[in-house]
């Protein structure tokens, strides 16, 4: 399954074969269909897996008891980044398979986890709203929208953000310490504020 997920991520879903995913996991083709049946079924499988990891995170943060509100935007925004930074190929895969815009399976796949993930960030802004500390009208799907594109366009720029913050290109680790922290921090405050927009704190 890594070395499917690496073949889709560098050649696309449609141009990846069955026999590229043996060869990169050097294993036999008809050990695939053994186990998968299909191209489609594998990568069903991977989102499958994906998903899962990802949705029991984000609910076992909404179920904390011990986590206020804000907290719980925090820790929304800080696993979705750690996500995707320990599922690059992931990452990559749905981000140039989006960019394509095709109907298909992937694409179902892709709908499909998203609206999971907007329906667990609706939980956490109710919970909010039922404490009084978050505006009534917010609009989920933007909201979530605005959390996704946040994240992928600091990936895509990485070259220049690298340029702009005097960071060697090769040194990832420094990407990720200086970059992705900033993203955190703007994040939650841009988030904090626009949640509470309109809400006396007196």
């Amino acid at each position: 399954m890594d070395s499917a997920l690496a073949v889709f991520a560098e050649k696309g879903y449609s141009s990846a074969s069955v026999r590229d995913i043996a060869q990169k996991a050097d294993v036999n083709v008809a050990m695939i269909s053994y186990y998968f049946g299909s191209k489609e079924k594998l990568l069903e499988a991977l989102f499958r897996n994906h998903t899962a990891n990802m949705k029991g995170k984000i609910e076992s943060i909404l179920q904390a008891k011990s986590a206020d509100p804000f907290e719980k935007v925090d820790l929304l925004i800080d696993t979705y980044i750690d996500v995707i930074v320990n599922n690059r190929n992931f990452h990559r895969l749905m981000v140039r398979e989006q960019a394509l815009s095709k109907d298909g399976p992937l694409y179902q796949y892709i709908r499909d986890m998203k609206l999971r993930n907007k329906k667990l960030i609706e939980a956490a802004i109710k919970s909010g709203q039922k404490m009084g500390i978050f505006q009534k009208h917010i609009d989920a799907t933007m909201l979530s929208i605005t959390l996704v594109g946040s994240v992928n366009m600091t990936f895509l720029n990485y070259k220049f953000l690298c340029q702009e913050y005097k960071i060697k290109e090769n040194d990832e680790d420094g990407f990720y310490a200086t970059i992705l922290q900033r993203l955190r921090n703007h994040l939650k405050t841009m988030f904090k504020s626009f949640l509470t927009y309109g809400i006396s704190n007196s």
